[in-house]
């Protein structure tokens, strides 16, 4: 049973850049600025804070993601160091800035299924 007082929050939605609770507004109004409050429902978003969350998140999957391609690449392909450094650094790069707003949504999206509030 659902209590009628807490909103009803999309994770779905939320990583797609929308407003967790409606799915119509936007989240973000600009690339990690997040909104006031939906334009479609009136939920307030002031109150959600990231902080360093998503980051540490984002520097854990992209270095892992990183560091384990670049120690196949060179033990088993065989790679040259200017390739290697070529290509793993802007791959870590693209992963973190392609999961941080997803990342970030979800936090915000977890703080207002628990009704994270400013003290």
């Amino acid at each position: 049973m659902t209590d009628p007082a807490k909103p009803d929050v999309s994770f779905l939605n939320a990583a797609m850049g929308r407003c967790p609770v409606c799915g119509k507004g936007k989240l973000f109004k600009s690339y990690l600025k997040v909104a006031d409050s939906c334009k479609s429902c009136g939920q307030n978003f002031k109150s959600a804070d990231t902080g360093d969350g998503p980051v540490v998140f984002v520097i854990l999957i992209a270095g892992f993601i990183a560091c384990a391609g670049l120690l196949v690449s060179f033990l088993s392909w065989n790679w040259a160091i200017t390739t290697l450094l070529i290509v793993w650094p802007a791959t870590a790069a693209i992963v973190s800035l392609a999961l941080m707003p997803v990342l970030k949504a979800l936090m915000i999206a977890s703080q207002l299924k628990h009704e994270v509030r400013d003290q």
